[in-house]
This record gives structure tokens, sequence and C-alpha cells, in this order.
């Protein structure tokens, strides 16, 4: 085995680690995007209910002002008739009130109708914010959750990445810098076990001299089909 092979082992453990978390630190912002878009659905139920209380709620200032406005007009008819001496123009007074407080009447019954709604309105609100209360709630604890994982993996990180460079440091330039650009490109080893004649990287068939090249000690063998380095599992 070359002797550059266990050091590189080492190094590629770390590299492995390194990704690892990478990758996980890297998820973190997902995760927590996730959390989030749980709020979205109860966000939209509380500002539909509140819509549709203030909806009722104009609707009801709305028929308050015509009732106050016929109010207005009857007591200014009242007036007009207590002052008029015509039989007649006192009886055609005395109807257009009565069909006056008769617009009355028939607000005031849309104004307890829309009253009703607006308690019905206001119950389905408070239910919406207590969902959406509860689930803020939930939604908190895990964003606490993952920036506290957030900032374990970046101590994390840092130590491996520490050893990483401890480890790369006694590893001579050339076997270090095919090791690391196989690597990168792989995404996963650069270096790979032999075994019974088969590459545990790609797992294609190796010819016998790159075997006989891994057995010996003064040159890196390389895979024939994904050029990986490997050694030899005997």
């Amino acid at each position: 085995m070359h002797p550059e092979i266990p050091k590189l082992l080492q190094l590629q453990e770390r590299d492995q680690r390194i990704r690892a978390l990478q990758k996980d630190l890297k998820d973190v912002p997902r995760h927590e995007a996730a959390a989030k878009t749980q709020l979205a659905g109860d966000t939209a139920a509380v500002e539909a209910a509140t819509l549709k209380v203030k909806e009722i709620e104009v609707k009801i200032k709305g028929v308050e002002l015509d009732i106050q406005t016929r109010r207005n007009t009857i007591k200014r008819l009242g007036d007009q008739q207590f002052e008029t001496r015509k039989n007649d123009e006192f009886q055609a007074l005395g109807v257009e009130i009565q069909r006056y407080e008769a617009d009355v009447r028939t607000l005031e019954d849309k104004e307890l109708e829309h009253m009703e709604e607006l308690e019905t309105a206001k119950a389905v609100l408070k239910e919406a914010q207590g969902k959406l209360a509860l689930t803020q709630g939930r939604v908190n604890e895990e964003l606490k959750a993952l920036a506290e994982r957030a900032e374990g993996l970046k101590t994390r990180l840092a130590e491996v990445e520490a050893e990483r460079r401890s480890l790369a440091a006694p590893i001579e330039p050339g076997p270090l810098d095919l090791y690391q650009r196989i690597f990168t490109k792989k995404g996963d080893a650069g270096v790979a076990p032999l075994e019974n004649g088969i590459c545990g990287g790609c797992h294609m068939k190796v010819v016998s001299g790159t075997i006989q090249t891994a057995r010996g000690a003064e040159t890196l063998a390389q895979c024939d089909s994904c050029g990986r380095i490997f050694y030899l599992v005997e």
C-alpha cells in the first residue's frame, strides 16, 4: 500500500463529514421557511375573519345612518304636520310619516340581523386568533431549535475543518492535489477500496495491471473507469 493512502483515508473521512455538515447547515433555511409556512393558512384565516367583521360593522353603521336619516325626516314631517292647517296636507304628511316609520322598522330588523352576523363573525375571528397563537408558539419553538442546531453545526464544522487542515499538512503535494481534484469532482470519495478486482467507487472491474500497481507502494493506483485512487483489500 502506498504510504500516503492511510493519510488520504483519514483526510477523506473529514471531508465527508465536512460535506455532510455543510449540507445540514444549508438545509436549515429551508426548514425555517417550511416552519414559517405553517403560519400562512392560520394567518390568512385571521385576516379573512377580521375582514368579515369589518364588513359587517360597516353594514351596521350604514343601516344606523339610514335609520337616523329617516328619523330626522319623520321629525321634519311631524313639524310640518303640526304647522299645517290644511286637512288634506295633514293627512298626506301622516302617510309619509307612516311610510318612513315602516322603513325604520325594516332597517331595525336588518340591523338586528347584522348584529347577529357580527357576533358569529367575532366568534370565528376569536377561534382563528387562538389557532394562530398556538401555531405561532409551535413555530417559534421550531425556529429556536433550528437556530440552536445551526450554531451547533457551525461549531462542529469549524472543528472538523481544523482537524482536516492538520491532517492535510503532512501529505505530499502531488497525492494531496490528485485526491482533492477527484473528491471535488466525484463528491463522495476520492479514495476507494479495490476488492476482488472491483473498484469500490464505481463498482467496475479493474484490469490486472492496475491491480499490480495497487499492490506496490511506489505509485498511487487509479481506477481505469472512474479515476478514483484505490487501495487493495486482500
